[in-house]
């Protein structure tokens, strides 16, 4: 089936190079219409309403604003959103806790195919991911982060971390334990969301298990030891990732 793309790039090159390489290695996708700044993004998606687009690969960085003053206008956004932007290692976190897949410049050809794969076909939760982008697309530090987008088997989960206990690894997914006893399903790895969560007081401390600082109630030692959460769940920790959280302890605690 073939994927409808609009693609939003200020710079012909960098158009260009993106078409060929949809073309090249992602010959499901049919770009139908491209434009360079925020008003050709609303024009163009006006101007498509009876025959919707499928994706858009978006600029963030355009010669009328950032793409999300355009998107802000949008009722409704009844198509993924791949983003294309430069490396920015905060911008490409709060993609990652949205749950919107991006690619960087230069473009890779595994990146961009990887991105593909993942698009979501008549979707209907973009504006949810888009808000928690926005709340979180503020470079002034880790801690602005308050919500993660989960991407379940179900749909997608939009989650305060302060109310995530804990990530536990079931072969290729990761289950996330809140606080209010429920349990989400995400269809990714945990090494995905320990590189995620690394800087905000979530630490692996086995290989099934990353566990969020705020959460511990008592360290037992031993050769690993294991944690007691206030939830009452108790957590094996690894010898080799003992060390890993005793500098977390010391942190958050000073001593």
């Amino acid at each position: 089936m073939t994927t409808r793309a609009l693609l939003i790039e200020d710079e012909p090159e960098g158009l260009e190079n993106l078409k060929n390489l949809l073309r090249m290695y992602c010959p499901d996708v049919e770009v139908v219409a491209t434009g360079g700044s925020n008003a050709d993004l609303l024009k163009l998606i006006n101007e498509e309403r009876d025959n919707q687009y499928d994706v858009a690969f978006l600029d963030i960085s355009l010669p009328d604003g950032l793409v999300f003053q355009g998107l802000q206008q949008l009722d409704e956004v009844p198509f993924d959103i791949i983003f294309v932007t430069a490396y920015d290692k905060y911008a490409l976190k709060a993609f990652e806790f949205a749950a919107i897949d991006y690619v960087t410049k230069p473009i890779e050809r595994e990146e961009l195919m990887r991105a593909v794969s993942r698009i979501r076909l008549k979707n209907t939760d973009t504006k949810a991911r888009l808000e928690v982008l926005q709340q979180n697309y503020n470079p002034t530090g880790a801690n602005a982060f308050e919500k993660i987008g989960i991407s379940a088997l179900d749909g997608v989960h939009f989650v305060r971390l302060s109310e995530i206990v804990r990530l536990e690894a079931e072969d290729n997914y990761t289950h996330f334990m809140l606080n209010t006893g429920d349990k989400i399903t995400a269809s990714r790895t945990i090494k995905a969301y320990e590189d995620t969560l690394a800087q905000l007081n979530f630490v692996r401390v086995h290989k099934k298990h990353i566990v969020n600082m705020n959460f511990m109630k008592t360290y037992i030692k031993g050769e690993g030891g294991y944690l007691i959460l206030d939830n009452g769940d108790s957590i094996e920790v690894s010898r080799r990732k003992k060390s890993a959280l005793m500098d977390s302890v010391r942190r958050n605690h000073d001593i």
